[in-house]
């Protein structure tokens, strides 16, 4: 249950809770975190601005074969540019996806409809590569072409110029908090195939950064986090009145990260929508899990290649 100046303001059953997560200042008991262990809920804490600091879960000693198998395929050159080849694949298509999709009503359709071509193009040359840093060459062009696509297809009033995470702009803000979202949701998939969230391919690894996550939620930025964050700036949910005045900068108000996480959650609830199709009933947080076994799968040598998720 959820208490707030000792009134209570939600409750749910723990058969119904997959992951908990605290953002900002707020507490939770002792006995709450002894019950959320003791049923392998993930408990997941976040800063105001929607930075991770930290998730508590219970220990596993399992799947050390995948996990050496991981850390033996990271070592090998062509392995990472394999992987990351399919990985920058997906996202490339998957932004064109979205762009396609919000042409007719942005602000420039032409140039969103010109952006989307080169992004297809883009896709192509990923094969060419030779290594991973020219695979990471082709990506940020993409995304230079994808951000500008996507400033045309949101209000202007928002004040977005581009993608930095100090911004004070609201759309910004929504992307970090987002992200953080999605990041965590990507953990936990991992960690259930067995995989280790810290040995990465196509992003170097570093101390105590979950890179393998920020790998596999490339091809899900723009299918699950910017259309969250169209939905919300476009629905009016958050507005630039959601910001408030922080240490750091401007962040989003509790009311306002309350409408992101309800929006987020809805959407990792919503039907899958892929090619080639999905199983009937599967969520995107389902297809999320799945692509993290089809990743172990690869992992393992038990299937030829990666196939990222593509969006329709």
């Amino acid at each position: 249950m959820a208490l707030k100046d000792g009134e209570l303001r939600a409750s749910a059953p723990l058969t119904q809770i997959s992951e908990v997560v605290l953002s900002g200042q707020v507490g939770i008991s002792t006995q709450a975190m002894h019950a959320l262990l003791a049923r392998d809920i993930p408990l997941v804490l976040l800063s105001t601005t929607g930075r991770p600091l930290g998730r508590m879960e219970p220990p596993g000693a399992g799947h050390v074969l995948a996990r050496r198998r991981q850390l033996e395929r990271h070592c090998v050159a062509s392995d990472r540019l394999e992987l990351s080849r399919a990985l920058v694949a997906g996202k490339i298509r998957n932004q064109h996806v979205l762009l396609r999709r919000r042409a007719r009503r942005a602000s420039d359709p032409e140039m969103v409809w010109q952006a989307a071509a080169r992004l297809s193009a883009l896709e192509v040359r990923i094969a060419e590569c030779g290594d991973v840093a020219q695979v990471m060459g082709v990506e940020g062009g993409a995304s230079g072409v994808y951000d500008r696509a996507f400033s045309a297809v949101l209000d202007p009033g928002l004040g977005f110029t581009g993608r930095d995470r100090r911004a004070g702009d609201v759309i910004n803000a929504l992307t970090n908090y987002c992200s953080a979202l999605l990041r965590e949701t990507v953990i936990s998939a991992l960690l259930a195939a067995g995989l280790d969230p810290y040995v990465s391919f196509l992003h170097t690894p570093a101390r105590g950064r979950p890179t393998l996550a920020f790998d596999l939620m490339e091809e899900w930025r723009p299918v699950l986090l910017d259309s969250t964050v169209l939905a919300l700036t476009g629905l009016r949910a958050v507005t630039p009145e959601d910001l408030a005045d922080g240490p750091d900068g401007p962040w989003l108000t509790p009311h306002a990260r309350s409408r992101v996480v309800n929006r987020f959650h809805a959407r990792l609830a919503a039907p899958a929508r892929g090619w080639p199709a999905p199983p009937a009933r599967r969520t995107y947080a389902d297809q999320i899990r799945a692509q993290c076994t089809a990743l172990r799968t690869w992992v393992l040598g038990e299937s030829a290649s990666y196939e990222p998720f593509a969006w329709r």
